[in-house]
């Protein structure tokens, strides 16, 4: 990086419209990159910054390395400091990092026009991630942390619905089939998708499968800790749900967020446990909060409807709602059977169990939580 002179840094300063600024900074050398780019920007009376972040495919700064002044690795995490001055113009930089599948970028730039030709330029040098023809799909895993939310991106392998729908009986697989129809869009109301039913009835993969059907019109976002998303800190919920898009509102992606395993923000008695929990979440897919977003939010759940605070399930409320519910006694024993298992003393069962069976492996039977018999 170029030192300028005590006097070259007066005559920057007689320029710049804030004139001269003083940084006081904890300096961390793993972000160190972020203080030397704010450091530039003052020094250089740089009028306008930008930033932005996105998934993306790419693992290394090698795109960019031929202009960088600085560079900063550790073990999760790599930043360049670029000058891009010779390829948009005067005082021009750029502070890329790469941190769990996201590149995140600091823009600087004497003419506010040349902000969004850098941004152009490294989407090209670090492209998104997008959906690959080997059933790999991107996912955004979403916490709220120390500094507000947090996502990490990474791709996971899917199965296509044609090849695991002979895996939920045939009441459940109707249900589904609809949803995983390429034609399906939500619609302007209704963009709660609610799956309730036992554990290992197969919801977990259901939506894996989801995630590959509707890779070219929705993206899938994974919320971690759903009790915080909706709870005391309306911030986290914001920065979620209003994440920055580059795109204008037509082009852009709708978004399933998912909720995974969160019974009690739907029970009966959800405002005694989560306080206004509930009523965010049903401000978000059919209130004030949701309104104009592409947004669809997919509730799990091993609770029973009738265990569920009304509110939920009404009527115009659910895009879709599904039970997943447990091989009937003659389906289950036709599941066993196309692989080859024995089916004798067949029961009503769970998809899990079934697998296990095939396995090899018999599960003892679940025995009831209480005082009864």
């Amino acid at each position: 990086m170029t030192i300028e002179s005590t006097t070259e840094q007066q005559d920057r300063a007689a320029t710049a419209p804030w004139g001269s600024l003083a940084i006081s900074d904890d300096v961390s050398l793993p972000h160190v990159g972020d203080t030397q780019f704010a450091a530039l920007v003052f020094e250089r009376g740089i009028a306008h910054t930008a930033a932005a972040h996105w998934p993306t495919s790419a693992a290394s700064l090698d795109a960019v390395l031929p202009h960088a002044l600085t560079t900063a690795r550790s073990q999760r995490v790599q930043s360049a400091l670029l000058d891009v001055a010779p390829l948009f113009g005067e005082r021009c930089l750029a502070l890329v990092t790469l941190r769990g599948g996201t590149a995140y970028v600091h823009l600087a730039a004497a003419e506010l026009v040349a902000l969004a030709e850098i941004e152009a330029w490294l989407r090209g040098c670090f492209p998104p991630a997008e959906a690959s023809a080997d059933r790999q799909v991107p996912v955004r895993f979403w916490s709220s942390g120390s500094y507000g939310a947090t996502a990490i991106s990474r791709t996971i392998p899917v199965p296509a619905w044609g090849d695991i729908e002979d895996n939920y009986p045939s009441a459940v697989r109707d249900r589904l089939a609809r949803l995983a129809d390429p034609s399906f869009r939500p619609a302007e109301r209704g963009q709660l998708v609610l799956w309730y039913g036992p554990p290992g009835t197969g919801k977990t993969y259901a939506l894996r499968a989801l995630a590959w059907e509707w890779r070219s019109w929705c993206e899938l976002h994974y919320v971690v800790d759903p009790e915080v998303l909706f709870g005391e800190r309306a911030d986290y919920l914001l920065e979620v749900v209003l994440e920055d898009k580059e795109e204008d509102e037509e082009e852009r992606k709708w978004r399933l967020l998912v909720l995974e395993d969160t019974g009690e923000l739907l029970a009966a008695d959800a405002k005694e446990q989560t306080g206004q929990g509930l009523s965010r979440l049903l401000n978000l897919v059919d209130g004030l909060v949701g309104q104009g977003l592409r947004v669809l939010v997919l509730v799990t759940t091993n609770e029973a409807l009738r265990r569920l605070h009304p509110a939920v399930a009404r009527p115009g409320r659910c895009a879709a709602k599904v039970e997943f519910a447990p091989f009937p006694p003659e389906e289950a024993a036709a599941w066993l059977e196309a692989r080859g298992a024995g089916t004798e003393d067949v029961q009503g069962a769970t998809l899990a169990s079934l697998f296990a069976r095939v396995g090899g492996y018999e599960p003892e039977p679940e025995r009831p939580i209480g005082f009864g018999r």
